[in-house]
């Protein structure tokens, strides 16, 4: 596959992320606080809503990081490392579209992270 092509594909797969993410952020019902005489169902709803709350927060995360690989396609920057200014590599895009490191960089944030550094998602 030619690099415009790719690139092109990238592009494409990026913005049917984006609305795909942003649709799923469309239907809160699953927030709705709910009453039940039932401690069981009270305590079932209560963990059904931080998991829907924690699966939001990952995916506002990942909402984020596509808007900002858009944004990197429009600055000329799309698949280049924050960290070493390499390129990413074409499978590494293809795989995550928006990531913002190549696999060593990444490799080594994470490594930060696992020592208590901070907390991120892999990119």
């Amino acid at each position: 596959m030619n690099a415009p092509t790719e690139i092109r594909n990238q592009r494409a797969a990026l913005e049917h992320k984006l609305a795909e993410l942003t649709a799923g952020f469309q239907d809160r019902s699953g927030l709705a606080i709910e009453h039940s005489a039932d401690m069981l169902d009270t305590i079932r709803m209560a963990t059904d809503r931080d998991v829907l709350v924690q699966s939001m927060n990952i995916n506002a995360q990942m909402l984020s990081d596509v808007r900002e690989a858009l944004a990197r396609f429009k600055n000329g920057e799309y698949g280049v490392c924050e960290d070493c200014e390499e390129s990413i590599s074409p499978r590494r895009l293809q795989a995550i579209p928006w990531a913002r490191t190549c696999v060593k960089c990444q490799e080594a944030r994470d490594r930060r992270d696992t020592n208590g550094d901070e907390f991120s998602l892999a990119a």
